[in-house]
């Protein structure tokens, strides 16, 4: 397997949106308080070509801006309910209909921030199916709390703007898919009554025993590895953390659902699934019980397309926990007194079951980190048999001054050549979200192609995805999807 340069360069490209925010932000935004904000305009039908800037206010409207011959829908980023949400004035970017096909690609103009669209960003070229016909950088956008002002940046690259009538608003879509999802898991979108959730646990364990996707080990059983097909795109989730919000905000956007369901997409969580973090939730055991039926209702839908890795909170072990609450014992006995012991042991097969470490061609996860020692692939596929490297992989955190026996660049590398993967191909892991804002850090502690993804923030989550041999973390801003269900549903 070797490497491509050309892909290689994509995947190391920095997180379309951020090239030019936090450091030189503040310089930027002086620009435009200097500058007039250009002409504000309502885009009609007909397209106007701009010449100079001009300044979109926020209105809950799409529109479409055409640089070159490639044409882009703007969507505000309204809650399910078709109103701003919370106070969040952002916009989605995507490329049209594939958007609403397949899994969602786009770009996200947050307020406060300036985004410069263009070929010169390889992320960008490929998420918004930019040609030749789109300069380097072709229009710089700010977004001030909604308002868009935007600057053409090559008086030789045609620029347009126009209303856009016949796309389905991204809200509205996600709607649609929230309330199609019972009728496509085949299962309400509430907790399971215990005997039914005895019934669909004791079905998804033994899908996991025959898992797809995975090599035997020498007992004949599913391996450590999961190994994806080169053609699938894979979407990958870190810790959840028992927020079933931030998991219905990805499944439910643009056509992830229908990916699903046409077998061209696999989810996977990278572990630590279960066990609310959020202070004054650590003894909330429901939504992990809540969060556990939701997988299981997705697995026993999409066996080949959902994928559960183990992280360190799938055990009942005295040491999963925080705050000096012992999540893991207590919730083994909300379990038992919830459900049964029979429902405990379900759940106990479940987390001895799980895979370690997914691959698809150029790329790796794991919940907390690659090996440092040497290994060879057989024995992660044999995993099974080695204690010391599952605890590795689910507990272990990138070397600092505090953990001198952490991972290093050497790990890194050593584990990219035991799974035959390209030189500076992504390996993902999760475990150690790194500030209490950010969702996705790129080639920490210096290591080329080594990304941390975390998905349990209430205010926003990322999910990396991989496709075609490049990495895009897409950006998502959770919301209270099940309360409007309840709503609508009357439930």
């Amino acid at each position: 397997m070797s490497a491509n340069p050309e892909k290689a360069k994509a995947i190391e490209s920095p997180p379309v949106g951020l090239a030019e925010r936090s450091s030189i932000l503040g310089r930027l935004g002086g620009f435009f308080k200097k500058s007039p904000d250009g002409q504000v305009i309502v885009p009609s039908k007909e397209p106007a070509t701009l010449n100079s800037s001009i300044r979109i206010e926020w209105d809950g409207q799409p529109f479409q801006l055409r640089l070159g011959n490639v044409a882009l829908e703007f969507h505000p980023d309204l809650a399910i309910t078709g109103l701003n949400n919370d106070g969040n004035r952002e916009w989605v970017v995507h490329s049209g209909d594939a958007f609403y096909k397949d899994v969602p690609e786009f770009i996200r103009v947050v307020s406060g921030e300036t985004t410069v669209l263009g070929c010169a960003d390889d992320v960008q070229k490929t998420i918004l199916k930019l040609n030749k016909s789109v300069a380097g950088r072709h229009v710089r956008i700010f977004n001030q709390k909604g308002a868009l002002t935007i600057q053409p940046l090559d008086p030789d690259r045609q620029t347009e703007i126009s209303s856009l009538e016949s796309s389905i608003p991204v809200w509205e879509a996600r709607r649609k898919n929230l309330m199609r999802l019972p009728d496509v898991l085949g299962f309400p979108l509430t907790q399971l009554d215990d005997k039914r959730a005895l019934e669909v646990i004791h079905e998804v364990n033994a899908i996991v025993a025959a898992e797809g996707y995975r090599d035997l080990d020498d007992e004949g059983a599913p391996g450590g590895i999961i190994r994806f097909p080169d053609d699938m795109t894979v979407v990958i989730l870190g810790d959840i953390h028992a927020r079933a919000e931030n998991l219905l905000r990805v499944l439910t956007e643009g056509g992830m659902l229908a990916a699903l369901e046409r077998d061209k997409a696999c989810l996977v969580f990278l572990g630590d699934l279960v066990h609310n973090q959020e202070t004054g939730e650590l003894e909330d055991m429901e939504s992990s019980v809540f969060i556990l039926d939701l997988f299981s209702m997705l697995k026993r839908r999409f066996p080949q397309n959902i994928f559960y890795v183990r992280g360190n909170h799938e055990s009942f072990s005295s040491d999963v926990g925080k705050g000096g609450v012992a999540q893991g014992v207590l919730f083994r006995k909300h379990l038992k007194d919830r459900r049964g012991r029979a429902y405990v042991n379900e759940i106990e097969t479940l987390f001895s079951r799980l895979a370690f470490v997914v691959q698809g061609r150029d790329f790796a996860g794991c919940h907390g980190a690659p090996v440092r020692s040497r290994v060879d692939r057989n024995t992660l596929i044999n995993i099974q048999r080695y204690p010391g490297i599952q605890y590795e992989l689910v507990w272990n955190r990138l070397r600092q001054g505090n953990r001198p026996a952490g991972y290093g660049k050497g790990s890194v590398k050593r584990f990219r050549q035991t799974l035959g993967l390209p030189k500076h191909a992504p390996v993902i892991v999760a475990h150690t979200p790194l500030s209490p804002d950010k969702t996705f850090w790129l080639n920490i502690g210096g290591i080329v192609g080594h990304h941390l993804v975390y998905s349990a923030h209430t205010h926003r989550l990322t999910a990396m995805i991989l496709r075609g041999g490049r990495m895009m973390p897409m950006e998502f801003v959770p919301e209270p999807a099940l309360e409007f269900f309840n709503a609508q549903s009357g439930a």
